[in-house]
């Protein structure tokens, strides 16, 4: 059972791994205008409304890029509705550059 647990932990990680990204840009512009601010459980409503709302599927690699687009997506959402429209490109190229990196 635990041998189980820790490969369905171990194939999930990417969404953790997204999700961490998306959490830590949000929180970084703070910096750019402190009137950003986001708390964690915001940004924890938002993981587990994507982990519900996303495409399901069977078969887990198509199930993981489902959450994983439909977090980025939301948080994309969430963020530039709260932005200063001087501040949504930055937010987007950070975002864009982050992921990058990521992969």
């Amino acid at each position: 059972t635990e041998v189980k647990i820790t490969s369905a932990r171990e194939e999930f990680r990417p969404v953790a791994t997204r999700g961490s990204i998306l959490y830590f840009l949000i929180v970084e512009m703070s910096v750019v205008n402190c009137m950003y601010q986001t708390s964690l459980s915001q940004f924890l409503g938002i993981f587990e409304l994507s982990m519900q709302r996303s495409e399901k599927s069977p078969i887990t690699s198509k199930r993981i890029r489902s959450i994983v687009e439909y977090l980025t997506f939301e948080v994309f959402k969430y963020s530039c509705r709260a932005l200063y429209e001087t501040h949504k490109f930055l937010f987007t190229l950070l975002l864009a550059l982050k992921i990058d990196l990521e992969s």
